[in-house]
């Protein structure tokens, strides 16, 4: 690993992840844990902290999205070579798994910083022709195939990852942020290898993003000794349970310090664990990532060196001059017009930029409730008709049949109201479709079952680019609305489901608070855009990732 600093580094951090959302281009990823996980990674790299990424590459990734003629979401697979996009490490391991040798390479992103400080990020990859069948099924699809499955993934990731570092060597101590229980496999093989549990337990910090139990992974105690025994004891396994093991709670149990991705989520995540503190730390994003050209051009000339310091994004909120204003709105105009483009161009739809936008993109999980906003059509066309148009973008896990199903129901919408209230539907969801969403819409609409949305990192982007959010009163959002003044709550922050009063409120505020606040004078809504933006610094990955090292990794780069 290269550092612009001439002092080594008395830390190295290994960040371990299923996911890292880098790159459109580069398919391992499925959502925000991933790209998450890739902003933190870039901020790392921005400030010079000495931290190596940790993964598993996968072949075919999560999945290429096509609706059919009767709404239905299908995803292709083609496999995508990782020469194509990656470096060769020249890094070859040997797992010994389940009583079988289990080769991975491993191969190499450079993430260079803005001040030319490399993180790099490494991906094995087990898809070879000397690995059994199953072991190499690991580095086919990202979250794919059954239970067993997903196990031999944990462990290539996690027993690779280890052993991956002790290849490549480290300066300094090695520490372990282990994202999710998916990687507690790798605080395991740095406890063999160190025989110390206090010691394992200095060195490892651990994310929990998961706000419900049944969402973190737990396989039964006999499989995991079976397959990973060589490497982990039965005693140690069962510091995740007796007899099932909760990969999150041996992730915790081998961990000094713990942390939730907003306060709500920490305060969720100590039911979870409640032997544990859990603390709060929000996620934040890589603003040179998410901020649209234009909207980044705009700030360079009014805030300059607002890319260092984003705090100097706050001022703008007080600009009230004719020339910011106009540039302002210019640069608004040209992110909505891509997007209002891009969009008709799939649709045949006629979209219209004078007309509100409203944007909705996320993973098809029943739980953000994708389709609240279709829940009183009556209602929502006596006042949206003319007024409002919807662009949704969404991927479902092909096992999830729900999530499916949220897909085809908004599709269904799309082609009953058109003409009434034009709602859209974009296809194949990644990260630059998510710029552009982010960027191009004018408000973003979020309405999460409270407190099940763990952060909301799409919100920042948003708020980033000039965009105000419209959200339940959950993740960041919680910590970030100044109702009417920088976006816009759905309710009071209930945390019982009731779809009928969330929709309600939603109806109650759009028609009478967002739709006359766009109409009125244009300086109305701009100031509301303004203050978005002045709210985006405080939810940066910069921020983040000092909090990160400042509490957790000590490495003093920060």
């Amino acid at each position: 690993m290269t550092t612009a600093s001439a002092t080594p580094p008395t830390k190295t951090v290994a960040y371990i992840s299923a996911e890292f959302g880098l790159r459109t281009s580069l398919a391992t990823y499925s959502g925000g844990l991933g790209v998450l996980a890739g902003d933190h990674v870039k901020s790392a790299a921005d400030a010079g902290v000495p931290l190596v990424g940790i993964s598993l590459y996968y072949h075919q990734g999560y999945g290429l999205q096509r609706i059919d003629v009767h709404g239905e979401q299908h995803l292709d697979f083609p496999r995508c070579s990782p020469s194509a996009l990656l470096a060769d490490s020249g890094v070859r391991l040997k797992l010994e798994l389940d009583g079988q040798t289990v080769h991975a390479h491993a191969w190499r992103f450079d993430q260079v910083g803005r001040h030319g400080h490399v993180v790099p990020v490494y991906f094995l990859d087990t898809l070879l022709p000397e690995n059994p069948p199953e072991w190499q099924d690991v580095s086919r699809m990202l979250y794919g195939g059954d239970h067993a499955n997903r196990l031999r993934q944990e462990a290539v990731l996690g027993i690779g990852g280890y052993e991956l570092m002790q290849a490549l060597g480290w300066q300094g101590e090695l520490c372990a942020h282990l994202n999710e229980g998916h990687t507690a496999f790798f605080a395991c093989a740095m406890l063999r290898d160190l025989g110390d549990r206090d010691a394992v337990r200095r060195r490892t910090h651990f994310t929990t993003h998961t706000p419900v139990p049944a969402g973190h992974d737990v396989f039964d105690l006999e499989d995991v000794v079976r397959v990973v025994g060589a490497y982990v004891p039965e005693a140690v396994a069962k510091l995740g349970g007796e007899s099932r093991v909760s990969m999150s709670t041996l992730a915790s149990a081998l961990a000094d310090s713990c942390n939730g991705v907003s306060e709500i989520n920490a305060r969720v995540a100590r039911d979870i664990f409640p032997d544990r503190a859990v603390d709060g730390l929000t996620n934040g994003v890589h603003f040179d990532t998410w901020v649209h050209p234009a909207l980044a051009a705009l700030y360079d000339r009014f805030a300059p060196g607002w890319r260092d310091d984003s705090h100097l994004l706050e001022p703008l909120v007080a600009r009230d001059d004719a020339e910011f204003d106009a540039a302002f709105d210019a640069a608004r105009a040209v992110a909505k017009a891509e997007l209002i483009e891009y969009a008709n161009g799939l649709t045949q739809l006629g979209l219209r930029e004078d007309v509100l936008t409203l944007g909705f993109a996320r993973r098809a999980a029943p739980y953000k409730r994708a389709t609240l906003l279709f829940t009183d059509l009556d209602r929502l066309l006596k006042f949206g008709t003319g007024r409002v148009q919807v662009i949704f973008a969404g991927k479902a896990h092909p096992n999830d049949v729900r999530g499916r199903a949220l897909v085809s129901e908004i599709v269904k919408r799309s082609r009953e109201l058109r003409g009434r209230l034009n709602v859209a539907f974009l296809p194949n969801y990644n990260m630059w479709l998510g710029r552009m969403l982010t960027s191009g819409v004018d408000i973003w609409l979020n309405n999460p079952i409270r407190p099940l949305e763990a952060c909301g990192t799409s919100g920042m982007k948003a708020a980033l680019n000039g965009v105000p959010n419209f959200s339940v009163l959950d993740g960041w959002w919680a910590e970030g609305c100044a109702h009417g003044e920088n976006g816009w709550a759905i309710g009071h922050g209930e945390e019982h489901r009731d779809d009928l009063r969330d929709a309600d409120a939603l109806y109650r505020v759009l028609g009478e608070q967002i739709l006359p606040a766009w109409e009125a004078d244009p300086s109305v809504f701009r100031a509301v855009r303004k203050r978005a933006v002045a709210t985006a610094p405080a939810f940066s990955a910069a921020r983040m990732i000092r909090q990160y090292d400042q509490r957790y990794y000590g490495t003093g780069a920060t």
